[in-house]
């Protein structure tokens, strides 16, 4: 009987003996990106396309045997094409950076459920933004399949236009065809947007540092996301991509709302249709006595933090 319970004792300790972050790691990734709008608001469409590139990077530590530690930090650069009243159709620059923190409890053989946190800036010429998200992630390991979840709150300070506070969810199905070639696909709900995505990785080389590939893309009602790229993965040791993503970095999801976070934007752009064109310099408005004309020069935004959406709304002067 004393053999039997020592035989149980070390399966047990085999078969959870794996770390939460098998040691010191990191990735830096980095790729391209375009994002083309279809707004169906009924202000008009005003964000046309979105492009440029983006370089985040992770870094992953184990806080004993069950838990880990991953800080995440990442940059984005870019060109916004616009077509509206107050942009006057022409090519916008912008710029974000971000910060994130992922606290949680691993097992290689079962799965991860941890805390996840991030704050993103974005600079769009005079519009800032900055978004910060907060909740609950989780993974289950099924053999070749990874079952990925989140579950938490968007808070977006638009700057001028006012803020909101919107729930988001992820649910995310992985499939590894190889142990070095991924593919993934999900369905995501953040800022009032539900889009479907899919994905693929595939690792090219091996060693303590590796290299891979990876293309994704996300759909939706009123946007569409595509964004291609480079990854490399810095660990101590040579292993697989499915046993890197298991055993050492979760993933940097650092900028993935920016399609959604635009379509809140749609409307800043374009006016009601009961707004009259702003009359050329030096020419006289022409309007009965004592009636209120609308003047698209004084219009101000009308904020709907709970649609995501922000309006305009004349101010109505008299002649």
């Amino acid at each position: 009987m004393n053999a039997a319970d020592v035989l149980d004792s070390q399966q047990f300790e085999e078969r959870f003996s794996g770390q939460a972050v098998s040691a010191l790691n990191g990735k830096v990734e980095a790729g391209g990106f375009h994002v083309s709008f279809d707004s169906d608001d009924d202000v008009g469409e005003s964000l046309q396309t979105a492009e440029g590139y983006m370089v985040k990077g992770a870094l992953s530590l184990p806080l004993g045997s069950r838990f880990g530690l991953q800080i995440d930090a990442g940059g984005l650069q870019g060109n916004v094409e616009t077509d509206g009243l107050a942009f006057a159709s022409q090519t916008l620059g912008i710029e974000a950076y971000g910060l994130g923190g992922q606290l949680f409890w691993r097992d290689p053989q079962i799965g991860l459920l941890g805390l996840y946190g991030q704050q993103t800036r974005y600079d769009l010429d005079d519009i800032e933004i900055t978004h910060t998200r907060f909740g609950l992630m989780g993974e289950a390991y099924l053999g070749d399949f990874t079952l990925k979840g989140f579950a938490g709150r968007d808070m977006a300070d638009f700057g001028f236009f006012g803020e909101g506070v919107y729930w988001a969810a992820t649910g995310e199905v992985d499939f590894y065809i190889t142990d070095d070639l991924m593919v993934k696909a999900g369905i995501e709900h953040s800022f009032n947007t539900t889009s479907a995505f899919a994905g693929v990785e595939a690792m090219f080389t091996s060693g303590k540092i590796a290299s891979s590939l990876f293309a994704e893309a996300s759909f939706s009602k009123t946007e569409t996301r595509t964004m291609a790229g480079i990854r490399f993965y810095i660990g101590q040791q040579a292993k697989s991509l499915k046993r890197r993503h298991r055993e050492d970095d979760p993933e940097v999801d650092l900028f993935g709302d920016l399609n959604a976070i635009g379509n809140c934007l749609n409307g800043v752009t374009a006016p009601p249709e009961e707004m009259l064109p702003l009359p050329a310099v030096g020419q006289k408005i022409s309007a009965p006595v004592g009636s209120a004309v609308p003047m698209p020069g004084l219009s101000i935004p009308k904020s709907d933090p709970a649609n995501c959406d922000v309006d305009y709304q004349p101010v109505m002067a008299l002649p």
